[in-house]
């Protein structure tokens, strides 16, 4: 219907068009529209406002037309957005793409777009940047509006916005985003990720193209911070410019990201702080913005911290720490899990990026605000607190704050979190018990443990007396651990064991000395930790089950013991399939208590052979952590190729076949290539090379340590978790799956340096490679974790020698030669050199060179 085919109807006229078809009409506040424009009786007949107005004869209309049909008010659309439904709806019916040009109104239109978006959301961005209707900044706002209603666009929305608008604009809409926010306790659902899209430029990897044009974007805002932030842009051209090729691009890919997320993340800070208020410290609000660019990598809590930005930059200066204690406090006094709660803690006061960072001051002032407010925010646990904020002034006061003290930070951040706890309870805990769980928790060193030891503390202040007399008791040995380990036991009460059932174990603990030993182990601790956290939320045993299973642990704790059980509580039933599958366990009932009883012996299965293996070898949980996590990664991404290789490795690694099956050319064409020019390789490495000399050894090693190239199964398996690299077993499956390339591909073998208990300290893969004229090299990798590329240059000159084949290595200079890997074992491959994972393919090393020995 035409939009104006209305005017000069009679109100009968109106009454039975409405009737008859009723789309389009909505009845609010006793008026009736047409698509958002009133209907207005005029001289007996009908006419359109051209605005959203409510006119007194708009009101006699709808009540005449009441009168002349009394049901009319029920037949009427709800309401109008009901109304711009049904012709959104009707219109793409009709015209498709093609609706957003007919849309009689912006709000039309905007349902149009969304319904259109959901069908074909790329081809729908495309027709919305080519229509007339529609300004850009409204263009934005109808891509950010559908963002928020069609959740799964997330991500994928930013790049149609760097595609299709201005920097300006975004830029625009960014500021408007955070300027109306008044604190961050409204801003959850206000302000989303997409905000941080907003200011990123297009994408070019010309490094210094991009710094000037942020720079002119700054100098061009005109204000106070954007003068200030003038100085980041010189801190990130000084950080990445060396970095910078000789086509003025950044060669490795994680530089690469890591450029481009400094860059948008210091225009999407300053968007968030551009409202600033002029009795704001502006000097503290471009700090925390430093802060936030040296230290966050995490994304999770990017967006808590700009929200933070935000109102502090509306705020008479930036300490707060009442607001924030106040904030934590109220989240810590629901019953959640510890993951879950500490996600809602990164704030301005995370440990990521702690505000209180300006070069030029100490920690004097800060400190002084935090004395000035314990008394508000706690005053009956202040003799407990303060001696705590002394003890900061005494170990930092005199230094001053450069951006290398990160240390600073975490321990306030830690006190802050501490004060939450206290006030997390109406009721009063005796202060002298309080004070031995502050002290420790204050002086533990493992950051990992710390969102269970808050919660822990936040369940001691809120408990009974008697819970209090138990923990708190003077007779405690065994140092801090011992003193922490049971706070989280408390996850329990009363729910899942008893007030004496909690004495029984805590005396238990302090029992036997192996386990107040054991306990002291950091790795121990976190684990009995982290996998009480899993049970507490675990479905696979019931309460008096599980009161077992704490009593025999505590009676015999091992680190075996605790990881089996986190993995179990993690994977539920599904965890028998797979041991079944391992040849282990196939025990359907009992097995958490059976593990907590005999740890790895309750694996043993159908296939001893197996089980003999690798309950010999050093955390031999990771193997059937990694299996578990990538046959649940494979199967996410319908990928099962890994699976077979995994099982593969296990199987060879206990018949000792697995030399013999790693350098089997079968479905590895690189190996097949290798051979028919260097036949004698089909051995595998340790054949052709018999040892490193004394003057190698003696120039990489100290007392006691070894040197090896090795393609010992285990070792390649596991040598990323003892050096700290992305390959760990026990890492992220969207990065450790190029693991396998390491263990199962004969191409790679590892040089290892390793200490007297046979621990890997650090270490480089050696490759087989082929060389521009396709014939057989040797290519050191960079080290782990020094990330030198010429850490074992050395020892790879010695193993290049013996085995008659030139060596290759990372060139200095931009200029290099190239070698080669044909397609390989693995589905994916890892290269320290590249810092990425590539599907199974041909790699080329481009700028390396032929080593020369001096």
């Amino acid at each position: 219907m035409d939009l104006y085919q209305l005017n000069g109807l009679t109100p009968l006229q109106l009454h039975t068009l409405i009737t008859k078809s009723p789309i389009g009409f909505s009845a609010e506040d006793r008026s009736i529209q047409y698509l958002g424009q009133h209907i207005q009786l005029h001289d007996g007949t009908i006419t359109l406002s051209e605005q959203i107005v409510n006119p007194a004869g708009t009101k006699q209309l709808f009540e005449r037309l009441v009168t002349l049909q009394p049901d009319l008010e029920a037949l009427l659309p709800g309401s109008k957005a009901d109304a711009i439904q049904m012709v959104a709806e009707n219109l793409v019916t009709n015209f498709h793409f093609g609706a957003l040009e007919k849309s009689p109104t912006k709000e039309v239109q905007f349902a149009v777009f969304v319904h259109c978006m959901k069908s074909s959301a790329f081809e729908t961005v495309i027709k919305l940047s080519r229509t007339n209707s529609l300004s850009v900044a409204e263009k934005l706002r109808f891509m950010l509006a559908a963002a928020e209603e069609i959740k799964w666009l997330g991500r994928g929305i930013s790049w149609y916005l760097a595609l299709f608008f201005p920097f300006s604009i975004r830029l625009q809409e960014a500021k408007n985003l955070f300027q109306p926010l008044p604190d961050t306790s409204s801003l959850a659902d206000e302000v989303k990720d997409i905000t941080e899209h907003l200011t990123e430029l297009k994408v070019d990897d010309r490094v210094k193209d991009r710094l000037l044009e942020i720079r002119n974007i700054l100098k061009l805002e005109n204000n106070e911070i954007s003068s200030q932030l003038l100085n980041e842009v010189d801190n990130i051209e000084k950080k990445f410019i060396p970095k910078v090729d000789g086509k003025g691009i950044i060669p490795t890919f994680r530089d690469r990201i890591d450029f481009r997320t400094c860059t948008r993340r210091l225009l999407y800070l300053y968007a968030a702080c551009s409202g600033f208020s002029q009795k704001a410290d502006i000097t503290e609000l471009t700090s925390y913005i430093r802060s936030i660019l040296n230290y966050t990598t995490d994304s999770d809590s990017i967006c808590h911290m700009v929200k933070e930005l935000a109102y502090l930059s509306k705020q008479p200066g930036c300490i707060d720490y009442c607001r924030y204690i106040d904030a934590v406090a109220n989240i810590l006094k629901t019953a959640a899990p510890v993951a879950s709660q500490f996600k809602k803690h990164k704030q301005i006061s995370d440990i990521n990026g702690f505000a209180l960072l300006e070069s030029h001051k100490t920690l004097a002032p800060y400190l002084a605000a935090l004395r000035a407010n314990i008394d508000k925010m706690t005053p009956e646990y202040s003799q407990v607190l303060f001696p705590e904020v002394t003890s900061l002034e005494c170990e930092f006061a005199d230094l001053s704050l450069p951006e290398d003290k990160p240390a600073i930070k975490a321990k306030v951040h830690r006190l802050l979190l501490v004060i939450a706890a206290c006030k997390s309870s109406t009721q009063i805990l005796d202060t002298s018990v309080l004070a031995l769980f502050v002290r420790a928790i204050m002086k533990h060193g493992n950051k990992k443990d710390f969102p269970y030891l808050i919660s822990g503390l936040t369940r001691l202040v809120q408990s009974t007396p008697k819970i209090q007399q138990i923990l708190g008791g003077p007779e405690i040995k065994g140092g801090y651990h011992l003193r922490l380990a049971p706070l989280q036991l408390l996850a329990f009460v009363p729910d899942t064991i008893s007030e004496d059932d909690l004495e029984e174990l805590c005396k238990s603990l302090q029992a036997s000395v192996a386990i107040r030993r054991s306990m002291k182990d950091g790795k121990v601790f976190h684990q009995w930790l982290a996998t009480l956290e899993q049970a507490l939320n675990s479905k696979v045993t019931n309460k008096a089950t599980l009161i077992q299973i704490l009593k025999k642990l505590t009676k015999g704790l091992t680190y075996e013991k605790l990881s089996l059980l986190d993995m179990i509580f993690k994977l539920g039933s599904s965890f028998n399939e797979f041991l079944e599958s391992m040849g282990l366990s196939c025990q359907k009932e009992g097995l958490p208590l059976s593990i907590s009883e005999k740890g790895a012996e309750a694996l043993e299965g159908k296939s001893k052979e197996i089980s003999q293996w690798l309950f010999k070898q050093r955390h031999y949980h990771l193997l059937l952590f990694y299996t578990a996590s990538m046959t649940e990664y494979c199967n996410k991404h319908k990928d099962i190729e890994l699976i077979p290789l995994i099982h593969e490795f296990i199987q060879t690694s206990s018949d000792n076949t697995f030399i013999e099956n790693r350098q089997s050319p079968i479905n590895n064409p690189h190996l097949e290539a290798v051979y028919k020019k260097y036949p004698q390789f089909r051995a595998g490495w340790r054949v052709n090379f018999s040892n490193f000399s004394k003057e190698t050894r003696n120039k990489l090693l100290s007392p006691g340590e070894t040197l090896e190239l090795t393609e010992d199964p285990w070792d390649l398996f596991i040598s990323g978790l003892e050096v700290h690299s992305c390959q760990s077993p026990d890492g992220d499956p969207n990065f450790n799956s190029g693991l396998l390339s390491y263990v199962m591909d004969g191409r790679n073998a590892m040089i290892a340096r390793k200490n007297k208990k046979g621990r890997i300290i650090s270490r480089s893969f050696i490759r087989m490679v082929l060389d521009q004229n396709d014939h057989p090299a040797l290519f050191l990798e960079k080290g782990y974790p020094e990330h030198s590329d010429l850490l074992f240059i050395d020892a790879a000159r010695e193993i290049a020698d013996e085995m008659k084949l030139p060596l290759y290595h990372r060139a200095d200079s931009n200029k290099g030669e190239e070698v080669k890997l044909l397609e390989g074992r693995a589905p994916v491959d890892h290269f320290d050199s590249l810092m990425e994972l590539k599907k199974r393919q041909r790699v080329t090393f481009t700028k390396v060179q032929r080593d020369i020995t001096p």
